[in-house]
């Protein structure tokens, strides 16, 4: 594994991460509120099922299409999982999971592209209603090839993982090990990819 600590490689490299889901809450390259299922309202269909499950259709803007589907399992009034229509297109492209019931997002999933295929994960893996862990698909081949965590959950990303030769293994690991929201960092675990390794010296 070849290091490299070259300031002008990593000084200007902020880890905030913006709209991948990290940032304090007063930096306005922040990522939104977490997302809470809406309370059942609006233009809305409720349908209630024998087994004591409820889904709920809702139009949020009067289009005649359909922007939020709510599945509530088990009837309590909390949405186990949601699935959004994030762009109005018509598709419902993102899912939000709710694993123990307790009104807090746990897991996003999304398909920015419309392929019928997600492109970006995201877990909240201390459960205090902020993602911190966000996996995605860049370039839509089917793998992922970039994962951004925040360690210590801060709201700031620490440690970013990238594939840069699409082979579905890490090549880069970006770290900012101060946790001051800059990267110190870097690290190329394939030496393929490497900036002082020379792939062709043996050919």
């Amino acid at each position: 594994m070849s290091e490299n600590l070259d300031p002008t490689l990593v000084g200007h490299v902020h880890l905030d991460a913006g709209d991948q889901g990290f940032g304090p809450d007063d930096d306005p390259g922040a990522e939104p509120e977490p997302y809470e299922p809406e309370p059942y309202g609006g233009l809305s269909i409720a349908l209630h099922h024998e087994d004591g499950s409820i889904d709920v259709l809702t139009d949020h803007d009067g289009d005649g299409t359909i922007d939020l589907v709510q599945r509530d399992g088990d009837g309590d009034g909390i949405a186990d999982t949601s699935y959004v229509d994030s762009d109005h297109d018509g598709r419902l492209d993102s899912t939000l999971s709710d694993f123990d019931d307790d009104g807090t997002v746990d897991r996003v999933t999304g398909d920015s592209n419309a392929d019928g295929r997600i492109d970006s994960v995201g877990w909240d893996l201390d459960h205090d209603g902020v993602i911190d862990s966000v996996s995605t698909d860049s370039d839509h081949d089917g793998r992922m090839d970039n994962w951004v965590r925040d360690l210590d959950h801060d709201g700031r990303a620490d440690y970013i993982r990238t594939d840069l030769d699409g082979d579905g293994l890490a090549d880069q690991i970006t770290l900012d090990t101060d946790h001051d929201g800059t990267a110190d960092r870097v690290l190329f675990p394939d030496p393929v990819v490497s900036p002082d390794v020379n792939p062709y010296a043996d050919r």
